[in-house]
């Protein structure tokens, strides 16, 4: 069976929401909500929080998670990913599938991931994007990237743009993206495409380039927090949300001030 690295990069250098992910969620730092709960992922054989920053490196450790410090140069999650996957090779650490999570995510459903890793491993293609339908505002908001998708469920194009034009439903691709480790190491060698730049959309490199990228469907809707005003919207969700109480008491209990 294949092996596969999760890898969850984080910093705090953002210019719509500085420090995010030490953002408290319902008292808990956003990083931490998705720590605990990609963890909880079956299928990942290996879990590695990615940072530039010694603050959420050191809170990572202190959650108990393997952390890794990566350069402060990457603008891509995807940069940072792959730095993650060369660290671990030159330690002899070999992973086929490398599943790229996203420390902004706090909503993440491990049930989500082990899917999209036994659709790694079953299927030919050797990167699978996640997306949702999306039928409100989202599809007019330039911080959702929306995705356009053939016949075949393959992505044809990812815009910030509203499209299709006047659709009444769109896709929006979640940042959750599995990769053939392969092509992640092709993908940091190659240029910064015309359309990644234009879109600051870093998937648009694979497609320039002829890459094929497959689009996975998930039902359930998960927030990507962009700005401050989504946290609430986060809340309101997780104050029903089944695994929450169980990683809130273990939390608590570190007694963290």
């Amino acid at each position: 069976m294949p092996r596969t690295l999760g890898v969850i990069p984080a910093r705090l250098a953002s210019s719509r929401f500085p420090n995010k992910p030490l953002h408290p969620i319902m008292g808990i730092p956003m990083i931490a909500h998705c720590l605990y709960r990609a963890q909880k992922a079956k299928m990942i054989d290996k879990l590695i929080l990615a940072t530039p920053d010694t603050e959420i490196f050191e809170l990572g450790e202190r959650l108990g998670f393997e952390c890794m410090m990566t350069s402060a140069k990457h603008e891509r999650a995807t940069e940072r990913a792959a730095e993650v996957l060369e660290n671990l090779e030159t330690q002899k650490k070999h992973f086929e599938n490398i599943i790229l999570l996203q420390g902004d995510e706090p909503e993440l459903d491990p049930q989500v991931v082990d899917n999209l890793i036994a659709s790694m491993n079953t299927s030919k293609a050797s990167v699978i994007n996640l997306v949702h339908a999306i039928t409100d505002e989202g599809i007019q908001d330039v911080n959702v990237v929306k995705a356009i998708l053939t016949q075949n469920n393959t992505v044809n194009f990812f815009s910030r743009a509203s499209i299709p034009t006047n659709t009444a439903v769109s896709f929006r691709q979640l940042g959750m993206i599995g990769f053939a480790s392969e092509i992640l190491k092709k993908f940091i060698i190659l240029e910064p495409s015309k359309h990644e730049i234009i879109e600051s959309i870093d998937m648009m490199r694979l497609l320039d380039n002829d890459i094929d990228i497959l689009a996975m469907e998930v039902t359930k809707s998960i927030i990507g927090v962009d700005q401050l005003k989504d946290i609430s919207l986060v809340e309101a969700r997780l104050m029903h949300d089944p695994l929450f109480p169980e990683y809130r008491k273990y939390y608590e209990n570190l007694n963290f001030k």
